[in-house]
């Protein structure tokens, strides 16, 4: 593999360079940017995992509903002055809560496999989830391509049903699933097949052991973050629906032989600290997790029993305060079909 920092090739983007695209950038009309929606998803469309939309009757439909900006950079654009206009934005452009929009994702889908797919979503083209819709119930979203389960009241969903009853290809280099890896740099870390790789030292625990202590025992333990039972990303967990099914607040779950060794009782307020931060928490003691692992279940709402730190005098933490940013080199393969990443972000939740 040629480098053309190393003067081995020329730089040519999106072959042997990452693509370059100049972005002009109006700073002084930031704001009015911020709170409208810009011209280019008229211009160029909606879309996601490499098809994409014409979105111009979802864009009128949002001039109605939010109304537009009167002057500046933004004039006649959907406002998004507050969060309800940003809602109904997601709501109004995405195919699973618009079953127009869907029926058009399944259709630019089946331009790229050869087959009708608009089926999966044909019975709920009228169907349209607003603001006021969710506000007053859960609603079920609409099959949408951006996903491979399906959204059916007679099939469970199930990641991968529409590739294999829909035969669309993975989206891998081949349209398969793949096992094996061919890429140089796959090969050059020994990671081409499925390995096991033990824990690495983190160095984040040495340094402070027995540097803050508030007089209690100490331990260390691998730190876990698995998604949630009681929720994900946005959606609340702490209200009265949910906390029937949990305790509510943060919580880290410990195994009972390391709750007997730290003089910790269920329900206990804790702290979790390394060199990255602090959190604070009640414990969970249970006989499921194994000795020498404590887990915090990742996006946690800091709504309720926000106590403060005695490690770092502040209020509360969250399982983000712990961890910090590891990248992985052979993540930073691109443009090599399913090897490949955009700059999103690098969460704890990744590695």
């Amino acid at each position: 593999m040629k480098d053309w920092k190393k003067g081995e090739c020329d730089l040519i983007p999106g072959k042997t360079a990452p693509h370059i695209m100049v972005v002009e950038r109006d700073y002084p009309a930031t704001y009015e940017r911020f709170t409208s929606i810009g011209p280019l998803m008229e211009k160029i469309g909606n879309g996601g995992k490499g098809i994409a939309w014409n979105t111009q009757s979802e864009m009128d439909l949002l001039r109605k509903l939010n109304y537009t900006k009167a002057e500046g950079p933004a004039k006649g654009q959907p406002m998004l002055n507050t969060a309800i206009d940003a809602a109904e934005m997601i709501l109004t452009l995405a195919p699973e809560t618009n079953g127009q929009v869907a029926v058009k994702a399944w259709a630019a889908l089946s331009e790229f496999t050869g087959r009708d797919h608009t089926h999966l979503a044909l019975n709920k083209e009228d169907e349209k989830i607003r603001f006021r819709d969710i506000q007053a119930q859960p609603r079920k979203i609409i099959s949408s391509p951006t996903w491979s389960g399906l959204e059916d009241e007679h099939v469970s969903y199930n990641a991968g049903y529409t590739n294999v009853h829909e035969l669309i290809p993975w989206r891998t280099l081949t349209g398969r699933q793949q096992l094996y890896q061919d890429h140089q740099w796959m090969r050059d870390f020994g990671e081409s097949l499925l390995v096991y790789r033990p824990p690495i030292d983190t160095r984040s625990v040495k340094e402070v052991i027995g540097q803050k202590s508030n007089g209690n025992p100490e331990k260390a333990l691998n730190f876990l973050t698995p998604h949630q039972k009681w929720g994900i990303h946005s959606t609340y967990s702490d209200n009265l629906l949910m906390l029937t099914l949990g305790r509510g607040g943060p919580v880290v779950w410990l195994s009972e032989a390391d709750a007997k060794d730290l003089g910790i009782a269920d329900n206990d307020w804790i702290e979790v600290f390394n060199s990255n931060g602090a959190l604070t928490a009640r414990a969970v003691v249970s006989q499921r997790v194994p000795a020498g692992m404590t887990m915090m279940y990742h996006a946690q709402e800091r709504i309720v029993n926000l106590p403060g730190s005695e490690i770092t005098q502040q209020r509360g933490g969250i399982h983000n305060s712990v961890t910090r940013i590891t990248p992985k080199p052979t993540h930073m393969i691109g443009g090599y079909a399913h090897l490949a990443y955009g700059f999103n972000y690098y969460g704890n939740r990744r590695f």
